[in-house]
């Protein structure tokens, strides 16, 4: 299995490309690359290679462009041809415990993602290759909705109810990013 980090969004909330902003001196995708690194073989970036030339890892190019989400998410299966643990570029607080745990609690030839009592994140967990079909009828039909692709197939939500929040931040907007640098300075005083 490989991991992708997807960074293909046009960041729109958040003014600039929210994987090159840094957080304490890093960029917030070398967070994610990072922790990836420590499970995975291959680490690749789903984003444009213009952006993401001078990074270690190998990018994937979107084979559709402007389809969010899924349309990173359909190019990485068929660029890997095996399963895939993604994660949006804009979650850098996922810890190596929470990848383990996800990796343990996994269900074979199942979309596997991680889940909040009610609040989905479908871009936090593991694609298996045998849904590409499905991803390219969803985006043939314009159907990007990834909560709802993911209501249609047989996927396994994996609930961290009782787990620290922070983890699970998605840094969206300024005030996101305000509120990630007062983590990371709580982190690194420590």
């Amino acid at each position: 299995m490989k991991a992708i980090v997807l960074a293909g969004g046009k960041s729109s909330r958040m003014g600039q490309d929210k994987a090159l902003m840094k957080l304490n001196g890093k960029y917030m995708i070398e967070y994610i690359t990072h922790t990836f690194s420590q499970f995975f073989d291959e680490v690749l970036i789903s984003g444009s290679l213009s952006k993401y030339d001078g990074f270690q890892n190998n990018v994937i190019e979107d084979l559709v462009n402007g389809k969010g989400p899924m349309g990173g998410i359909y190019s990485a299966l068929e660029y890997c041809k095996e399963d895939i643990f993604v994660c949006s570029c804009d979650m850098p607080f996922i810890s190596p415990d929470l990848i383990k745990n996800i990796l343990q609690r996994k269900k074979e030839n199942r979309i596997n993602v991680v889940c909040l009592g009610k609040k989905i994140y479908p871009v936090l967990g593991i694609y298996p290759l045998s849904i590409i079909n499905d991803l390219m009828k969803s985006i043939e039909s314009e159907n990007l909705r990834m909560t709802q692709f993911l209501e249609l197939q047989n996927t396994h939500y994996i609930d961290y109810n009782d787990s620290p929040t922070d983890q699970f931040l998605n840094i969206n907007t300024p005030e996101n990013f305000q509120n990630a640098e007062t983590i990371v300075n709580k982190i690194y005083k420590q």
